[in-house]
């Protein structure tokens, strides 16, 4: 061993040295800082056989990783929520300052493909109900194709038919792979519908039927209610 090498291990020999010392002048160390225990292997002489204890420390160490992750994964889910929630309220309040119906599609259309990272964005009217020239118009024919969804008054999310897709996205409903729609109903009760909002992505997992709804259905109740405001 080298005369360099020498140096380059004095600072860490005399760093355990002092731990050293600090642990045996301050017995209580562990007592106050147990956490510090999950996170130690300490070795003792027992042949290939597992004592009790370091079966019941090891099992609390998985448990303290596993409790962690999931504290993770609900720090994050808070700040997803936190951050749609923020995009959601500014899309309403800009929703409020729009001057006609034309005015309001746009907004919404531009919106749900920027801030909400869509990959096409469609908005259909039934056919005698409302116009408009940025929405086409769903016949009647059209419209039968969607009364499964019209009558659980409720958006869905998923894979859709390829009846639904093609009368939603036209040329663009091979390149979509999953889709939340948005049934625009002004009475729940007699599932009077104004249209629909589709909000099409080119991934397969991006939209999925167990997914929660919340809010969806209330960017549909809210846009209903604008929509009616302008015709």
């Amino acid at each position: 061993m080298s005369l360099q090498q020498d140096k380059s291990k004095q600072p860490d020999q005399d760093l355990e040295k002092t731990t050293v010392r600090y642990l045996r002048d301050n017995p209580g160390f562990f007592e106050r800082h147990r956490d510090l225990l999950a996170d130690m292997v300490l070795p003792h002489e027992s042949g290939e056989a597992v004592s009790l204890i370091e079966r019941q420390v090891s099992i609390l160490r998985e448990q303290k990783d596993e409790h962690k992750q999931k504290l993770q994964q609900l720090i994050q889910n808070a700040q997803q929520n936190e951050q749609l929630v923020n995009k959601l309220n500014k899309l309403i309040l800009d929703m409020m300052d729009t001057t006609s119906l034309e005015q309001l599609v746009r907004l919404v259309q531009k919106r749900l493909v920027s801030d909400f990272n869509a990959d096409e964005v469609s908005v259909r009217f039934v056919d005698g109900k409302v116009k408009s020239d940025h929405a086409s118009l769903l016949d009647n024919q059209g419209r039968a194709a969607f009364d499964g969804v019209i009558e659980k008054c409720k958006p869905v999310c998923g894979r859709l038919t390829t009846e639904q897709m093609q009368v939603l996205f036209n040329d663009a409903a091979e390149s979509i792979k999953s889709a939340a729609l948005m049934p625009l109903l002004t009475n729940k009760g007699n599932k009077e519908c104004l249209g629909l909002v589709a909000i099409g992505s080119k991934d397969v997992t991006r939209f999925s039927a167990d997914m929660d709804t919340l809010f969806l259905d209330h960017l549909a109740m809210v846009l209903t209610r604008m929509i009616n405001q302008h015709f």
